[in-house]
């Protein structure tokens, strides 16, 4: 009987430590990242948010109260053939970046912490983290407010495309719930990794790797974070105007989001609190990443909203171009001018309250071939919309004094691009690199082009020889009683026959004005300046003159020397045909502009006498 109680009650013991071995091993540790659903990134950007990873663990067994929880490392990489470039900082330790791994989803910035109101909390020492647990459950240690219950971590550098957080306490939930890390605030370079033409889009891809004293096995270590597609399209408006039309002419600037996220706000007033988006796992749409100043100033935080950048160039002399302040459109898009910023779109000022009115003048050209350029800062953003902003640009000029032609070699342009513009494709080394950064990327339209407003002008015979002399007579016709606008110019005077001297030039004609010459003594403006047109000794030919105003009209007259005995006069004819088009090339010759057409055109194809215009 004795013997038959003691088995039962060896029986009862081993059945006893057989369901605690038992049940050890049916809840072992267990953990499982997930990213949700790839975000877009932008194939311009040096510094794009990829998507929030989050860990989920279970099971295991928790730490005694007061015993040492165990830390591990958790080491993240990038594509091979992306960089991370989440920024820098010097403090608490030199390379500390602003990637984060939050513990248990802390909900709360202010109040007494709880396991229900979990006060965000920064572990002071990266890698220096190590706590004693505070209950039995595995949960007392992350509720924040205090040193030894931190649940925010911050990496640290490892290589360009790896960061690490040393000594995580990582307690097992065992089974109370479940233990949650969010790893956040990682940007990449998706530029490095985007594969143009191809129909899938290109991918950046995370690797987890998981070390330390403690264990955490990962079911899956690499997870596709972002998907890699061109953020915007940009396309301009222009026209052909007549160098003789002084007048203000308009047209626009497109900027087009080729995804609905594309362009972001960075309003400092559109968060609450301000300048803090703090709520684990909420997609604010922003430039910002996940930030709290109350425990670290900086990290997170976006220098600016998407800019957009419209560079001018090859604009003619004596031609100005204004922009629009501000756009807006029906999806509630908003993009205001920034003053003062630098050349390559970075600093400066910018109104975050409705749209900016007026213009700015981005290229005001004199004496000289202008460029200049204009930025704007996206202020509103929708996400749930694929929106298109448009500027209006006005080119102005007048008569007097005429503006330049447009070189048909070097045209007129515009080129539009994402904003501000770097060529920091590595890990930034401070908090000054700017967030976000893009690539210079452009986009290259053709704005407009100026005509030349010409009037070509024969006079069929002249002669400098024995016995004879030829004058001539080109007056500037534009001051007339019509309205016409007011045009002067040169005229270049081409020699054809025996003896033909050099291409010639006259001084410029002013509306009302008249230049006279002979061949055998030249000659200049009457009433202005005398003795720019030069001799021609011995000339018998024909004299085509080309003259830079619409309304010139000429006359000649063939004597004999000193007109003592005769003279016979004719009003020069005028060979302008239609218009056509313009090419060729232009220039500059002893310091005015010289035209060569290239065939096939009309004998001028530019806006002149013989249109009646």
């Amino acid at each position: 009987m004795l013997d038959f109680r003691k088995m039962t009650l060896l029986l009862v013991v081993l059945a006893f430590t057989a369901g605690l071995a038992s049940a050890q091993t049916i809840n072992p540790l267990s953990c499982t990242a997930t990213a949700g659903t790839p975000p877009l990134l932008r194939a311009e950007g040096l510094a794009e948010e990829v998507g929030q990873v989050v860990i989920t663990c279970t099971g295991g067994q928790p730490t005694a109260v007061g015993v040492a929880i165990p830390t591990v490392n958790i080491q993240i990489y990038l594509s091979a053939n992306t960089t991370l470039t989440s920024r820098l900082f010097t403090s608490p330790v030199t390379g500390a970046s602003e990637a984060m791994l939050l513990i248990d989803e802390p909900n709360a910035i202010s109040g007494t912490p709880s396991d229900t109101n979990r006060v965000q909390t920064l572990c002071p020492a990266p890698g220096n983290c190590t706590r004693n647990a505070v209950n039995n459950i595995g949960t007392g240690s992350y509720i924040g407010g205090s040193t030894d219950k931190t649940n925010v971590f911050q990496a640290l550098r490892s290589t360009d495309n790896s960061v690490v957080w040393l000594g995580v306490p990582v307690d097992p939930p065992g089974t109370s719930g479940n233990r949650v890390l969010r790893i956040t605030n990682v940007r990449a370079n998706a530029s490095q990794a985007f594969i143009q033409n191809t129909l899938v889009p290109s991918s950046v891809i995370m690797y987890i790797t998981i070390s330390g004293t403690g264990a955490l096995p990962l079911n899956n270590n690499f997870l596709n974070v972002g998907y890699i597609v061109k953020g915007m399209t940009f396309t301009a408006g222009g026209g052909n105007y007549n160098q003789c039309e002084p007048n203000t002419y308009s047209w626009s600037l497109n900027f087009s989001e080729n995804f609905g996220t594309a362009f972001r706000n960075n309003n400092p007033n559109n968060a609450t609190p301000p300048n803090m988006q703090w709520v684990p796992g909420v997609i604010y749409n922003t430039e910002s990443m996940w930030s709290n100043n109350n425990i670290h100033v900086g990290a997170g935080h976006a220098t600016q909203g998407t800019r957009l950048i419209a560079r001018f160039s090859n604009i003619p002399a004596n031609v100005r171009l204004d922009v629009s302040n501000g756009a807006s459109n029906s999806d509630g898009d908003i993009a205001n001018i920034v003053s003062t910023h630098d050349t390559n779109g970075y600093l400066g000022t910018v109104s975050y309250v409705g749209v900016t009115a007026g213009t700015t003048t981005v290229v005001a050209s004199a004496n000289a071939i202008g460029s200049g350029m204009a930025v704007w800062e996206v202020v509103s953003s929708n996400p749930g919309a694929i929106s298109r902003l448009t500027f209006t640009v006005s080119v102005t000029y007048s008569s007097n004094p005429l503006p330049g032609l447009t070189d048909p070699n070097n045209p007129a342009t515009v080129t539009g691009n994402y904003g501000p513009v770097s060529t920091v494709g590595v890990q930034a080394t401070s908090t000054t690199a700017g967030v976000p950064r893009f690539k210079n990327d452009p986009t290259s339209a053709v704005t407009f082009t100026i005509n030349p407003c010409q009037t070509n002008i024969l006079f069929p015979y002249a002669a400098n020889a024995a016995g004879f002399d030829t004058g001539f007579a080109i007056a500037n016709t534009t001051d007339d009683p019509y309205g016409t606008p007011d045009q002067q110019g040169i005229c270049s005077l081409y020699y054809y026959g025996l003896n033909a001297p050099a291409m010639d030039t006259t001084a410029v004609v002013a509306p009302g004005k008249t230049v006279s010459w002979t061949l055998s003594n030249g000659g200049g403006i009457v009433g202005g300046t005398a003795g720019t047109v030069k001799s021609a000794a011995g000339f018998i030919g024909y004299v085509i003159a080309r003259c830079n105003f619409q309304y010139a009209h000429g006359y000649a007259f063939i004597s004999d020397p000193g007109v003592k005995e005769w003279a016979q006069g004719y009003v020069a004819l005028i060979l302008d045909q239609p218009l056509g088009t313009w090419s060729g090339s232009w220039a500059t010759v002893s310091g005015v502009n010289v035209i060569t057409l290239t065939p096939p055109v009309t004998r001028t194809g530019v806006k002149s006498e013989s249109l009646n215009q």
